[in-house]
């Protein structure tokens, strides 16, 4: 392949690109049905699927019905976005808001980098934190709680420093390689959230 026609495709790609909140070293955008491929490898990847309990394989055609509405009637329940590196102008990751409550104005967080190579990096805190971010300012939700695993120590990490408190343990909650482990169960209130922002 010739340099012109790399370069080419490249701003094609990025053209494919419409960041919906910007961060730092990496943009939030929506989910777009040409990286059904990739995201279909993440969910179904031993190492990436460990922590985050897909326990199903799910083919390409599950996954394509991820990047389509939601039928018009349906109330919206979630927020899902891409995590977006700017620099290596890639698809990294997924993060977002599901579960949410209306009426109560609460919702579940999640994240998932399907790259290994992004581990450990900080990229999952700072996609996790501008996702706070909407939630509060943006949804006007009044808490946003989320589930981590006992193996999963450097999640229970991130959570710490994003502001979340520890509600409870569920113990003995989840099955993982042949072991049962606890829940540890986080929330963040808006109030908080603002207090620590401030």
């Amino acid at each position: 392949m010739t340099e012109e026609k790399k370069d080419k495709e490249g701003k094609e790609e990025e053209n494919d690109v419409f960041p919906f909140i910007e961060g730092e070293r990496i943009d939030l955008v929506a989910g777009n049905s040409k990286w059904a491929n990739l995201f279909c490898n993440w969910i179904n990847n031993p190492k990436v699927r460990h922590y985050s309990r897909n326990m199903w394989p799910q083919t390409l055609e599950d996954v394509k019905k991820r990047f389509e509405p939601p039928p018009d009637r349906r109330i919206r329940d979630n927020a899902n976005f891409m995590i977006y590196h700017k620099q290596e102008k890639r698809p990294i990751g997924s993060v977002g808001l599901d579960s949410i409550n209306w009426v109560s104005r609460n919702a579940n967080l999640f994240a998932i980098i399907g790259e290994p190579e992004y581990w450990g990096k900080g990229i999952a805190g700072e996609a996790c934190a501008l996702v706070i971010k909407y939630g509060f300012t943006e949804l006007n939700l009044h808490k946003i709680h989320a589930g981590i695993f006992s193996p999963n120590n450097r999640s229970l990490r991130a959570a710490e420093k994003l502001g979340f408190e520890k509600e409870a343990i569920l113990k003995e909650e989840i099955y993982i390689d042949g072991k049962y482990h606890d829940n540890h169960r986080f929330s963040l209130l808006k109030r908080d959230w603002k207090m620590k922002d401030e």
